[in-house]
């Protein structure tokens, strides 16, 4: 008998754990999905290699050799805008930094779709130009 009621128990365990496996837990507030093709957002801002500018906060005219040769030579990129570092990714899935090298230390326009995963803000670049000084 008490095999029984273990067998019971047991299967009674399983069934409530398939139950859980079910349910889909509800997304994170900060999980953003992305816009349709050709996203309405904008940021401005200045286009950083994010090597130097995590390790030692290498940023404008000073910097602007170095992160223009960083990123040429395929270091991630990134742009700081409202505060916060967006790493980018091209919309057309092409290296972001063989975009943007030129416009290191620069500051830009950018249109896409903002995008948080897990913590990190992400930029996905339909269009990119120089800002107007």
């Amino acid at each position: 008998m008490k095999n029984v009621i273990a067998a019971l128990m047991m299967f009674g365990l399983v069934g409530a754990a398939q139950a859980a496996d079910k349910k889909a837990p509800p997304p994170k507030a900060d999980d953003k999905k992305a816009a349709p093709a050709g996203g309405g957002d904008k940021i401005s801002g200045e286009v950083v290699d994010i090597t130097c500018y995590a390790s030692h906060g290498g940023t404008g005219d000073k910097h602007a050799s170095c992160a223009q040769k960083c990123l040429a030579a395929g270091m991630p990129a990134g742009i700081v805008a409202d505060g916060k570092l967006w790493v980018v990714t091209m919309k057309d899935h092409t290296a972001p930094t063989a975009k943007l090298a030129a416009w290191g230390g620069k500051m830009v326009n950018a249109t896409g779709a903002k995008l948080e995963k897990d913590g990190t803000h992400v930029f996905e670049i339909d269009t990119v130009e120089p800002a107007a000084k």
